[in-house]
């Protein structure tokens, strides 16, 4: 079941908000089972085998941190606890004869062998054949759908037991926790501390909360249906025209890859959306995960906007544990590429997605570097002039849209097409032909013609999305900064508030949206 279908917007929701009213009278006891019985159905939907394998996961992971839990005192976490005590309950054995370490690391192993078998079992077995220069068929397992996000978040939370930061509180809790629908099949990757305080107060829907999270929800079903949907047939065609060697011009290729880095945006900015408004309609409170990315001004900060979910969690639990910037620059610029690295496999079993996160590690690297060179010099100071920021942002989403190009990418073939079609225009024996003209005039109608459209961009609706889509990204302000105003304090021209304006605007846009739900797609991010 997805967000943008007919059985969730018509069934599914409205069936959830009624049972989350008549669960007022029980309680918070009565909110949680209410929400736990109908995120078990959601997840359950897409299969059986998926929601056993879930269950598993949990009560696995619910066993090793009732072993991970510190027995001796309440206090080992606290600053006052004596240092022998502590050391003493460090040193004693947990399980299997292990300390808590151990235990710690073989509760790691056991929840990353599911998402490695399988996500990654069949690139493995790929390239051990083509290494061993045999041939060998293997038949890749279905990926569990949202295995890669409930993994992240297990290990957040066992690594918070460990630190005696939380405590397991009960299964039902930690599968509530674990298992709520709006986040996991494609996050936001939340943590315990934050949604464990939450899970204690749940509490009837407000009118606000329910009017916030209708309007968020309708802002995130719009960005996915009418925007992302739409400018995904072209960047599908351009793409797969690439990876079939089709001939493809050079204005096709750069439209193309526009058209996929748009879509991806809108696609899972689309999908948090819908889940932080999902949240609001029953009173909880989802981290952000967007903060307009595309209007950074170099790959830190990209890095800090664009899916701050996953990015804090590799800087706690990759970058850090590897030594973060206490060594030494050198160290530090190595520990950003081998975490982008990680996390660039992390979205995919391909090369072409590790070759994306070594892109993104270098540029870090690279920016990291610039940063400190810069700092507290006139260079600084010049480039926080309003010119040379638009030429930051300008220069900065360019290396973001050519880096997605690979990430989108079927294969390094497929990539290499397209690069090779955006900088040198298409290489086919006709277009050898054309490149060697005789005269001037011919000459000009052969450039002319190398980048030129061949057919995969037809009409003026690309153009349009691609036009609105550059509007919504750089001239709108973001869902946040819609409803909560900006960071900064202040408060954009379109600022959202309860009233007929808005209800009109957002009743119409939903009403087009929900014409085209027909469209059956689903989100991208799935599939990492």
């Amino acid at each position: 079941m997805l967000f943008n279908s007919y059985t969730f917007l018509f069934a599914f929701l409205p069936l959830l908000l009624i049972c989350w009213r008549i669960a007022a009278g029980y309680g918070v006891a009565g909110f949680a089972i209410v929400l736990l019985v109908f995120s078990t159905v959601f997840y359950g939907l897409w299969g059986l085998p998926f929601l056993v394998l879930l269950a598993a996961i949990l009560g696995m992971n619910y066993a090793f941190a009732k072993a991970l839990t510190p027995t001796a005192t309440t206090a080992f976490a606290m600053a006052d606890t004596d240092k022998k005590d502590t050391d003493r309950q460090e040193n004693a054995p947990c399980i299997f004869g292990l300390k808590r370490k151990g235990v710690l690391g073989l509760a790691l192993t056991l929840n990353l062998l599911p998402l490695v078998w399988f996500k990654y079992s069949a690139f493995l077995a790929q390239n051990l054949a083509v290494l061993c220069n045999t041939q060998y068929h293997f038949t890749p397992p279905g990926l569990p759908l949202g295995i890669s996000f409930y993994t992240f978040i297990q290990i957040a939370w066992l690594v918070s037991v460990y630190r005696g930061q939380v405590q397991p509180q009960g299964f039902a809790r930690h599968a509530v926790f674990s298992a709520c629908f709006p986040y996991v099949i494609s996050g936001p990757i939340v943590r315990y501390e934050q949604m464990g305080p939450q899970l204690d107060t749940l509490g009837p829907s407000t009118a606000e909360g329910l009017a916030r999270g209708f309007s968020l929800f309708t802002i995130g079903l719009v960005k996915k249906v009418l925007l992302a949907d739409s400018i995904a047939l072209y960047a599908d065609a351009v793409f797969s025209a690439a990876e079939r060697a089709f001939p493809l011009s050079g204005c096709e290729a750069w439209l193309g890859s526009l058209c996929y880095t748009f879509q991806l945006y809108f696609d899972f900015s689309g999908y948090t959306d819908m889940a932080i408004g999902l949240g609001l309609m029953l009173g909880l409170k989802l981290p952000e995960n967007f903060d307009s990315p595309y209007k950074s001004t170099g790959i830190v900060d990209f890095w800090r906007r664009w899916h701050i979910t996953l990015s804090s969690w590799l800087r706690d639990f990759l970058y850090i544990p590897l030594g973060g910037n206490r060594k030494g620059r050198l160290i530090q610029y190595r520990n950003l590429f081998l975490t982008m690295l990680i996390g660039g496999a992390w979205h995919g079993a391909g090369w072409t997605f590790i070759i994306w996160g070594a892109l993104h590690g270098a540029m870090l690297s690279i920016n990291h570097f610039f940063r400190w060179r810069s700092k507290g010099t006139r260079l600084e100071a010049v480039l926080a002039t309003a010119p040379l920021k638009i030429c930051s942002i300008v220069f900065t989403f360019l290396c973001i849209n050519l880096c997605w190009v690979v990430f989108r990418a079927v294969s390094i073939e497929g990539a290499l097409r397209m690069y090779r079609a955006m900088f040198l225009g298409p290489f086919t024996p006709e277009a050898a032909g054309i490149m060697a003209p005789t005269d001037g005039l011919d000459g000009l109608a052969a450039l002319t013609a190398r980048w030129l459209p061949n057919g995969y961009l037809q009409g003026w609706l690309p153009f349009a999305l691609l036009l609105t889509s550059f509007a919504v990204v750089w001239l709108l302000p973001n869902s946040h900064e819609i409803f909560h105003g900006r960071r900064d304090g202040t408060c954009p021209r379109l600022v959202w508030h309860p009233s007929t304006a808005w209800a009109t605007g957002l009743a119409g846009l939903a009403f087009v949206t929900l014409i085209l739900v027909s469209r059956k797609a689903t989100f991208l991010y799935f599939q990492f």
